[in-house]
């Protein structure tokens, strides 16, 4: 069907209308391209010299021929469409009394002035043969119709005053003259001759007889106004308004097609009538006549080109809005996501089909506040209370709640929002996404128990290790109680070695408590607790945990501690648990490794600018190369009693420190696993505890 309203305005233009196709013409195009335009630029001057020569045509046909003739050929080929209209000048409809040279200088006239706009709109306009907004309007009434013809009206009047006429009133009638016809002509021979899509689609039978009707109605109407014999009327007469309601409807119904078109057709009819003296211009004179029409066409043509352009805009602004919101819906609808979106009262106006397939809702039931009825009732209150607090702020929010499935099930969803906002800044409402994670919080909670079994474990084989660190404190605080009491009961108590005693007893007392706080932390199951922490004295730490283990197995553990390392963002507990991991890992990798050649080096040194790496080094069997890429997979061992969990719980602690982890053999012998850790930033102060993001709690 025909694009509705303004749609011509936007659709593409044809393709002789394009400099790149133009310069693939033939000669003999070109050839036929000179010809016709010589023959529509001989009809344009006929009509314009029908006039009275005592005063100047009130359209001057031939500028808006050479105009639109330089506005769809390239630049270089303008020289022959400005110099194909001089025999046409010189030899046609010429009066007697007309000079050669005045017809020279008007020819130059209208040649510089059809160059000076051609050029003006080609630099200015982004496409000459449409006009989509006000400012495309406004740029072609700036430079065709004002600025331009104004300019080379000066150069006509003083022309004319060479041939004995006034040089204001000369001035006034050729400006008209040529303003007037870019008014009028100009737009109908840019729109229905050279505007129209490359695809013109059929029209629909109501938009056929929607065009029947108006062309009707208009042509009807412009004969009733100005087709009445001499002395009937004056511009006051009602009737002479007729066509105006018509010449609108255009400009509505059919943008500038329309309007450019409905113009030239009451143009018509008022120059035939001004031609013959008919209706208002009945009695008057050829100078009066020509001014009349001029104001008369130009308070006509400028509103309704104004309105079609207004309207244009405006469908095209919708229709660019609805295919925004086309693509969206259809990217929304096809995301693996579930997205929706609120209005500025909270409830919500749009789910994607991702969302409805996941609840096995219809969309009406989810809208508003219907989609809360999905969540889990033991999360509700939290959620909504969330979802309002954050709407209250404008802030973006983050949720965690379960959300009934179609088949019943409640699934863990996080729920993420952002405020939407106008182009002018105003809260429009909310736009969200939310996945499933219920696979992701098994999963980690899974990576979590088995962490803490491993580290219960872990605790097993350091029983003795324990037992000897706990059973030194607990001897001394015996030993020095004991000498206190027999202190006590001697005639004369001495008091300065019995509170030297007891001095002793708290000192072993609290060198107890710090050892049952390092086993328990290693031990608890908790989230991670990220402070700023000396990574040396936490190596310091774990090896003194692994110290009977390796002393037993008669293995030399060495540590090579880096100077002036940053303090790290670290969970204390996690990070001896990885370095307990990698030196036990070393330990056993060192079995049917001879005894003199038995030792683990334990590294710190700084890495990048503000990081800080560990490694830990063996001298065992080190790691087969094909299974190396492996080493950190769940439950992979190289050991016929291994768990496979040492270092897989490694890399995920030392990644939820948003570190890295990597494991290499060595050229002599072993492997060197090496993690690293960021360090405390250097410009501002870290808080004393910070708990990592939720998306990060692993063991």
């Amino acid at each position: 069907m025909v694009p509705e309203r303004g749609d011509l305005n936007q659709s593409p233009q044809v393709g002789w209308a394009d400099d790149a196709n133009s310069e693939r013409w033939s000669p003999v195009t070109w050839a036929v391209a000179v010809g016709l335009f010589s023959a529509a630029f001989y009809v344009a001057y006929r009509s314009g010299m029908e006039f009275s020569q005592a005063s100047a045509s009130p359209f001057w046909f031939p500028d808006s021929v050479v105009l639109c003739a330089l506005l769809v050929v390239p630049p270089k080929r303008w020289w022959v469409f400005l110099l194909a209209p001089l025999p046409i000048r010189l030899l046609v409809m010429v009066p007697p009394s007309t000079p050669v040279w005045f017809l020279l200088v008007a020819y130059a006239i209208d040649s510089a002035r059809a160059l000076a706009t051609a050029a003006a709109l080609r630099r200015f306009l982004p496409d000459v043969l449409a006009f989509r907004s006000i400012q495309h309007l406004a740029i072609f009434g700036l430079f065709a119709v004002v600025l331009v013809p104004g300019t080379a009206a000066f150069a006509g009047a003083a022309a004319r005053t060479g041939l004995g006429h006034d040089f204001w009133r000369a001035w006034g009638q050729w400006y008209l003259g040529n303003a007037l016809t870019h008014v009028v002509v100009t737009p109908a021979l840019l729109f229905w001759i050279f505007g129209w899509p490359i695809r013109w689609p059929r029209p629909g039978l109501r938009r056929s007889l929607e065009g029947v009707l108006l062309a009707a109605g208009l042509v009807l109407s412009a004969s009733l106004a100005f087709g009445a014999s001499a002395g009937w009327s004056a511009f006051a007469e009602p009737r002479f308004y007729l066509p105006v309601p018509f010449l609108f409807w255009a400009a509505i119904r059919f943008g500038m097609h329309g309007a450019s078109g409905a113009v030239t057709v009451i143009a018509f009819f008022s120059v035939k009538a001004a031609l013959e003296g008919n209706g208002p211009f009945s009695g008057q004179s050829p100078e009066d006549t020509a001014l009349a029409l001029q104001h008369f066409l130009l308070l006509r043509a400028v509103p309704a080109y104004v309105v079609a352009v207004l309207v244009a805009q405006g469908q095209g602004i919708e229709r660019s809005l609805r295919e925004s919101e086309g693509r969206f819906r259809l990217m929304a609808d096809t995301a693996p996501v579930l997205i929706w979106m609120s209005g500025a009262e909270r409830g919500r106006t749009f789910f994607n089909k991702f969302w409805l397939d996941f609840t096995g809702r219809a969309l009406r039931q989810e809208l508003g506040d219907g989609w809360s009825l999905g969540v889990h009732p033991d999360d509700l209150q939290t959620c909504r209370n969330g979802y309002m607090t954050a709407f209250d702020a404008r802030q973006p929010f983050e949720l965690e709640y379960r959300l009934r499935r179609r088949d019943g099930e409640y699934r863990w969803i996080v729920d993420r929002g952002l405020p939407r906002r106008s182009s002018e800044g105003e809260f429009i409402g909310y736009i969200g996404s939310a996945i499933d994670i219920t696979d992701r919080r098994w999963a980690e909670d899974a990576h979590r128990s088995l962490a803490h079994a491993q580290r219960l474990a872990m605790m097993g084989r350091l029983t003795a290790m324990i037992a000897h660190e706990v059973r030194q404190p607990l001897a001394a605080i015996l030993t020095n109680a004991d000498a206190a009491t027999r202190l006590l009961d001697l005639p004369n108590p001495p008091m300065t070695i019995i509170r030297e005693a007891l001095a002793d007893i708290r000192e072993a007392d609290l060198r107890a408590d710090a050892v049952v706080r390092r086993i328990h932390s290693l031990v608890r199951e908790r989230a991670l607790q990220l402070t700023p922490i000396d990574v040396n004295e936490t190596i310091d730490g774990a090896l003194r945990l692994i110290a009977q283990d390796a002393a037993r197995l008669r293995v030399r553990v060495r540590v090579a501690r880096g100077q002036g390392l940053p303090l790290a963002l670290a969970d204390g507990a996690s990070l001896q648990q990885v370095i307990l991991n990698l030196v036990f890992n070393a330990l056993d990798a060192m079995d049917a490794t001879p005894e003199a050649v038995r030792w683990i080096v334990v590294e710190s040194r700084p890495h990048g600018s503000n990081g800080i790496e560990i490694s830990v080094r063996d001298h065992g069997a080190g790691f087969p190369a094909s299974r190396l890429p492996h080493a950190f997979d769940a439950f992979f061992t190289t050991k016929d009693d291994g768990t496979g969990l040492g270092l897989a719980i490694a890399q995920s602690i030392v990644e939820a420190h948003q570190g890295h982890i990597s494991v290499a053999n060595n050229d002599d012998g072993g492997a060197t696993v090496r993690f690293t850790l960021p360090g405390v930033p250097t410009e501002h102060d870290v808080p004393e505890q910070e708990a990592v993001p939720a998306a990060a709690r692993r063991p």
